[in-house]
């Protein structure tokens, strides 16, 4: 993956702040009438409350 600045960072899908490249980070994919979708977290507390569909 290539390095992300605030500017064209990913929403984190539970808090709204930007996800970007750190340790924190976390990705959760999950297929969806057939269609990969990947939710994108800021750190693990996020991952762990995030809302996902």
């Amino acid at each position: 993956m290539s390095d992300s600045t605030d500017e064209d960072a990913p929403e984190c899908r539970a808090c709204g702040d930007p996800v970007t490249e750190g340790d924190g980070r976390r990705i959760q994919s999950i297929v969806k009438n057939g269609e990969a979708i990947h939710y994108q977290f800021c750190s693990p507390a996020c991952l762990e409350s995030g809302e996902r569909t």
